[in-house]
This record gives structure tokens, C-alpha cells and sequence, in this order.
């Protein structure tokens, strides 16, 4: 059995991400190679606890992911994809690489079609369509994985997804990795983007679990604070 298993219909969701000390995840170009070997290994460590990871499709199309896990002994584990219109490549790697130790799942809306669908199914892919609107309904989407007997999931997402989960109080933890530079520019991707609350006393509130360092990186681990 998993760590963090929880008796509700809503996956343990885990933030990880490496940040600048500006927090931005990627530069204005993209680039998003923050992280040395050392996080890298910690990263897929924490890969070995979870039954999942989520990115989004902008992700799969910009750097052809394997979502593997490297360096660790482990079973494998689901990798989640959001991807509204099922633009992703049948030849992605998330598709392509390690089937049966990695199975994929693609969360999309109840707006693509039949013939989409059937060809990824055709590529062993789980289809899961939650929302007829342009994007996932991330909330129905929860108790659908909860289902597949997903119980943690590690959200490794850009900033608009990263707001998603945000904006519905679905975050439980948050790993972060400060890395030891200041990117700026307002077009490089934030660690959490989208519309923001207004006022703080809306914001998700955390508690400081853990600090550790090395080098000049810095690691912080959150947990969510329950909601008065």
C-alpha cells in the first residue's frame, strides 16, 4: 500500500516543482533546467511514493517526457495527462515507452471525438473525459481516478495547471527545490499562474513541515492547513 492512502475520493495531490528565488519554473525562452543530479534523484524518489504523476499536454508537446523513474527500485505507476482536446502525438513518449511498467492515462472533455479516442485506446491508453467545457473539470476528474485506485498523485504541472488545483483547494503538499538564481521577465512561467485571488484571506494557506540545504539549494516541503 501507498504512502499518504486517504479514506475520501480525492487523491493526495503533491506540488513538486524546482523554482528560481524569483519563482519562476522556466526561463522566457522555456527552459526549465533548474535542477541539478542530486534534486533530480530526490524528484524521483518521491516518484516511488505516489501512484501517479499529472503534467499537462503543453509539457509533453514542448519536451517529450518519458515520466519514468530512474535511480530508485519501484513498481511503476500511472502517468496522468490533461489534455483538453487530445493534441498529444500517438508517438509521445508518455505513449510509446514502457507501456506496461507506466500505463497512461489521458484526462480530456466530453467534447472530442469517438474517433480521437479509439485511436489512443488503440495504443492500450486509459481515456477519462470530465467536463464538456474547454478544459478538464478537474474536480469530477478526482473521484474518477480515485476510483482506478489512485490514491497520491504527484502534480508536476506548469503554471496553468499548477493554478487549477490551486483555485480548487486540491493541493495537499508542496515540495519545493529554490534554486540559486533570479531568472525575471514577466513572460517566464511562474510556479503558479492563472487569474490569482484577490484578497490573501482567500488564498490556500501551508505549514512549514521541513527545511533542509545543500549547497546553495534549498528544500522545503508544505503542508496544507486545514480550511476554518
Amino acid at each position: 500500500m501507498r504512502k499518504y492512502l486517504r479514506e475520501n475520493e480525492k487523491p493526495y495531490i503533491i506540488l513538486s516543482a524546482a523554482m528560481t528565488i524569483d519563482g519562476k519554473i522556466a526561463s522566457k525562452s522555456g527552459d526549465p533546467e533548474l535542477s541539478d543530479e542530486e534534486d533530480w534523484k530526490e524528484v524521483h524518489k518521491l516518484r516511488t511514493q505516489v501512484d501517479a504523476i499529472m503534467i499537462g499536454k503543453n509539457t509533453v508537446l514542448t519536451d517529450d517526457p518519458k515520466l519514468h523513474i530512474k535511480y530508485h527500485q519501484h513498481d511503476g505507476y500511472y502517468r496522468i495527462i490533461l489534455d483538453s482536446k487530445l493534441l498529444i502525438p500517438l508517438s509521445s513518449k508518455v505513449i510509446t515507452f514502457q507501456p506496461e511498467l507506466y500505463p497512461t492515462i489521458i484526462c480530456t472533455t466530453e467534447n472530442v471525438s469517438p474517433q480521437r479516442i479509439k485511436e489512443f485506446q488503440e495504443k492500450n491508453v486509459k481515456i477519462i473525459q470530465s467536463g464538456k467545457g474547454k478544459r478538464v473539470d478537474i474536480v469530477k476528474l478526482m473521484p474518477k481516478l480515485s476510483k482506478l485506485g489512485i490514491k497520491s498523485i504527484l502534480l508536476e504541472g506548469g503554471g496553468t495547471i499548477n493554478w487549477s488545483f490551486v483555485k480548487n483547494k486540491l493541493i495537499d503538499e508542496v515540495r519545493l527545490t529554490i534554486a540559486p538564481w533570479i531568472v525575471g521577465g514577466k513572460e517566464a512561467v511562474s510556479l503558479v499562474e492563472g487569474k490569482g485571488f484577490e484578497f490573501m484571506k482567500h488564498s490556500l494557506k501551508f505549514e512549514l513541515v521541513s527545511v533542509k540545504h545543500r549547497a546553495n539549494y534549498v528544500i522545503l516541503k508544505y503542508k496544507r492547513k486545514n480550511d476554518k
